[in-house]
């Protein structure tokens, strides 16, 4: 079975990326003080940052409910891996970075890990992540709809309610996104150091992912609709490596 490959209950992969952690020395020896805290939000499938420390969330997290913070999985992961957050249990003990694998490598959540891949590469590379369709922040939000941006915003009957089911509309958009074949996932931003959740602009792309196939003619035409101007990259997983590409229009010739 070769590196980042998943088995049935993902104890190779855990195995794997712990290996991995402990030699690239991910998990470093940060002081106590500068570590932020959060603690996991089941209802809403995120963590609510509960002590905030640091310099990282101007571009990691979404405002909810007010003024709370809270991240996805893909930012609990990345952050735990840099030792920049510990996620806290119901009774208030730091989970191991080997449950959160094993948490986000198990059969039922695979796609989370694959995700996972590609959004750590795009950070390491120093472009600004968020959830397609979720928005960075509520404060200030006039209309109900604010998708990818108002080029690519649906109809308002089809927009999530943010005022009326806001603990539980960001994880079920986002669930009902991820059981298509081709969907759209991460909205990716170049690297901004003025940038702004309550205004955070266009995405430079957004980053759609496939499964065993690329997408048919029919599924770019959807994403791009749904899209608008905003330009498509595709991503697929194969053993832990992420590998991003585009499609070109081609016309060909008529042939005699």
């Amino acid at each position: 079975m070769g590196q980042g490959e998943i088995c049935a209950c993902g104890s190779c992969l855990t195995l794997n990326r712990i290996e991995a952690a402990n030699d690239e020395k991910i998990v470093g020896d940060t002081d106590e003080s500068c570590i932020s805290k959060a603690h996991w939000n089941h209802e809403m499938g995120m963590a609510e940052v509960i002590v905030l420390e640091g310099t990282n969330w101007k571009n990691i997290g979404v405002i909810r409910n007010g003024n709370k913070l809270f991240c996805s999985i893909y930012e609990v992961l990345f952050l735990v891996e840099k030792g920049h957050l510990r996620l806290l249990d119901d009774s208030g003990t730091s989970t191991s970075l080997e449950d959160i694998y094993m948490k986000i490598s198990d059969e039922n959540n695979r796609w989370y890990w694959e995700e996972f891949q590609a959004y750590r590469k795009l950070k390491s590379l120093g472009y600004i992540v968020g959830q397609h369709g979720i928005p960075w922040s509520t404060i200030g939000v006039k209309s109900k709809c604010e998708f990818v941006s108002s080029k690519g915003c649906p109809k308002i009957d089809e927009a999530v309610d943010f005022e009326t089911n806001d603990t539980s509309s960001s994880n079920g958009l986002f669930n009902e996104m991820r059981s298509n074949e081709a969907r759209p996932v991460f909205d990716v931003y170049a690297p901004n150091k003025n940038f702004k959740k309550s205004s955070p602009g266009d995405p430079c792309f957004v980053l759609c992912f496939t499964r065993s196939r690329p997408p048919s003619k029919l599924d770019l035409e959807a994403l791009e609709r749904q899209c608008g101007s905003i330009p498509l990259k595709f991503c697929h997983v194969d053993y832990g490596s992420a590998s991003f590409f585009s499609f070109d229009k081609v016309e060909l010739p008529t042939l005699p």
